[in-house]
This record gives structure tokens, C-alpha cells and sequence, in this order.
């Protein structure tokens, strides 16, 4: 019971912070998030600790917590990680796929699309990142990385809140939309290089997109000074 009480504080809180509900920059406590999610402050505190491994809280001992801004140099950094596996995954990827694992991608391309004719709203926006992590995801369990899904799926936090604000524009999920749709054709037809050169783009877009964001909402984002 413990157990199922920590996880239901640590992912309530986690969807908190990626929906930004709590906004970055916002000071939080045990106290108040017990009592937000209706637990004591064991579970709390330790939902505290676990996200600020994971970079989304900056805990600072007999002061305060805050929810952390995003960081456009950990975008980058995890970003990188997650673009270099990926790309790595491509060879073993395409020597494994079968005709399931394809209808498996289109049914989340499928879902995708179905998110897009709702309102653009961080909710949705992360339920568009979640599926579009599921569509991604296959790749990873058909080359067989399991350690390479493990490490893209808890060290990019930072990266996965700036793709929500990204999911909010319009211009850029239908981008994406259009972007696996090449993929999965692409997988199809077996055109390995072809796939892998669309990949490396549709995984490049961040670094402008970033950018972009970071001129709209300034708010969302860490300063040089901060950082």
C-alpha cells in the first residue's frame, strides 16, 4: 500500500510539473503537496526528492523547493542522448521489424492525430508527447535496447517539458504529425537510409524549436544568470 501511495504522489506530482499546473519557478513543500494529493508528508517528500533526481525540482536544504525552469542547456544535453541512441537503434531496428510492430506505430500515429482535433492545451499536450513516445518506443523494444529505452525514458525531463510547449503550437504538431507518417511509410518500403536521414530531422527540429519557445515564454525558461 505504501508502495502504490508513493507512486500515485510521485506520478501525480510528475503530471503537475509537465502540464505545468505547477508553473517552473514555483515554490513547493511536503506539506502543501500532501495535502494537495491527499497523503501524509512521507510520500510527499519523497515524490520531492525522486523528481528533483530527475531534474524538475531544485530542492535547497533548510530553504525552500521550487519547481525547476527549464534549462535550455539540459534540453540540449538530453537531447543529445536521445537523438545519438535513437539513431544507433536504426540498423537492429529495421533488421527486426514485422508487419505488427508497423500496424503498432500507425494505431499510435492513429492516436496522435485523434489528440490533434482537440484544443491545444498543456492536458493534451502531454497526452500527444506520451503517444509519441509510445510510437518511438517500438523502436527501441523491436532493436532490442532495453538499457537505451530505460536511459531515454528517466533522463529527459527537461527535453520532454519543452516538447509539451512545442505540442501546444500548431505549425509544429502538424510537422510531427507529417514527420511519422514518412517514418512508418518509409519502414514499410524498407528504405532504411531514407528512414534514417528523415529521423535525424524530425529529432534536429528541437534545437530551433527551443529557441523559439524560450523568445515566447520567457517565463518557462532558466536564465544565464539562474543557470
Amino acid at each position: 500500500m505504501d508502495r502504490m501511495l508513493n507512486q500515485y504522489t510521485y506520478e501525480s506530482l510528475k503530471k503537475d510539473i509537465m502540464t505545468f499546473v505547477l508553473k517552473p519557478g514555483e515554490p513547493v513543500s511536503a506539506a502543501k503537496l500532501a495535502e494537495r494529493y491527499k497523503v501524509s508528508r512521507t510520500p510527499a517528500r519523497e515524490a520531492l526528492v525522486r523528481l528533483q533526481g530527475e531534474g524538475l525540482v531544485d530542492i535547497y536544504p533548510q530553504s525552500k523547493s521550487v519547481i525547476s525552469k527549464i534549462s535550455v542547456m539540459r534540453t540540449r544535453q538530453e537531447w543529445f542522448v536521445r537523438r545519438t541512441l535513437e539513431l544507433a537503434m536504426v540498423d537492429a531496428f529495421f533488421e527486426n521489424v514485422s508487419k505488427e510492430d508497423i500496424e503498432e506505430m500507425k494505431h499510435y500515429a492513429g492516436k496522435l492525430s485523434d489528440i490533434g482535433t482537440k484544443a491545444r492545451t498543456p492536458e493534451t499536450a502531454y497526452d500527444y508527447l506520451l503517444y509519441d513516445n509510445y510510437l518511438h518506443a517500438v523502436t527501441y523494444r523491436v532493436a532490442g535496447e532495453k538499457l537505451a529505452a530505460s536511459i531515454i525514458e528517466k533522463s529527459v525531463a527537461h527535453y520532454n517539458r519543452a516538447r509539451v510547449l512545442s505540442g501546444m503550437d500548431n505549425m509544429i504538431r502538424d510537422r510531427i504529425d507529417a514527420d511519422h507518417s514518412r517514418l512508418i511509410e518509409l519502414v514499410e518500403t524498407g528504405n532504411i537510409e531514407g528512414y534514417r536521414s528523415v529521423l535525424s530531422i524530425h529529432l534536429g527540429y528541437m534545437l530551433s524549436d527551443i529557441e523559439d519557445m524560450k523568445r515566447k515564454q520567457p517565463e518557462m525558461f532558466e536564465t544565464e544568470d539562474e543557470g
